[in-house]
């Protein structure tokens, strides 16, 4: 299941997915385009690239920068079961 994380301004969608086996969160990241969505997603804690389509470099590096930023905050979402159920 995907757990909704934040909308940012330009309109991308950040989400993730619960704890995986060896501790891994998969984030994904869903911008709206004319055709329906571009999506990129990122495997950590090794914040390796399992998928980016058509997201330029600039972009993806500024996603890996707030993979790093938020990590430890989406880990624990992703162990409570998505930010709603934050107590």
């Amino acid at each position: 299941m995907l757990y909704p994380y934040i909308e940012l301004p330009d309109e991308t969608i950040i989400t993730h997915l619960k704890i995986k086996p060896y501790n891994t969160v998969l984030i994904n990241f869903e911008q709206p385009v004319e055709n329906g969505f571009r999506e990129a997603k990122i495997k950590l804690p090794s914040y390796k690239w399992l998928y980016n389509e058509e997201f330029s470099n600039e972009q993806i590096a500024s996603f890996e920068d707030f993979a790093h930023k938020n990590s430890a905050v989406i880990y624990k979402y992703a162990r409570l079961g998505g930010i709603d159920n934050n107590n």
